[in-house]
């Protein structure tokens, strides 16, 4: 009497539905890591050739299209800047501004808003585009 041995079964495990998924899941992520970024009012910036790095304390002031003002990303009228950004940089060590104006705006706005830094004696930084 032969016995028959049964045929062991191979395991495997189809890569194409894998593929697919993994494409799926980078598409996701890419659209969600534009969506989660920190610098969420759009401005058009200025072009400038040389750029420089900005130390790690940094507040965000920006100034859109229609002249609103922002830290980080709460709003702030012009006459309460200056006691706005003299809280906000109160507890940092060595708090740098980083403006971000949109380049439609007149240069008198840039000054103004420089002028309330400079009387905080706060150092500012100007952020472009590369050209």
């Amino acid at each position: 009497m032969k016995i028959k041995r049964r045929k062991k079964a191979h395991a495997a495990v189809e890569a194409a539905a894998l593929s697919d998924i993994m494409f799926f899941l980078l598409v996701f992520f890419l659209m969600l890591s534009t969506l989660a970024s920190p610098d969420a009012i759009k401005v058009l910036l200025p072009q400038a050739k040389t750029g420089a790095a900005i130390p790690r304390q940094v507040v965000n002031l920006t100034v859109d299209k229609d002249s609103k003002i922002y830290i980080g990303k709460d709003e702030v009228n012009f006459d309460a800047l200056k006691a706005q950004l003299e809280t906000t940089t109160q507890g940092l060590e060595n708090p740098t501004i980083v403006l971000k104006m949109d380049r439609t705006l007149e240069v008198q706005k840039l000054i103004s808003i420089i002028d309330v830094t400079n009387q905080l004696k706060l150092p500012v930084v100007v952020a472009s585009d590369k050209k």
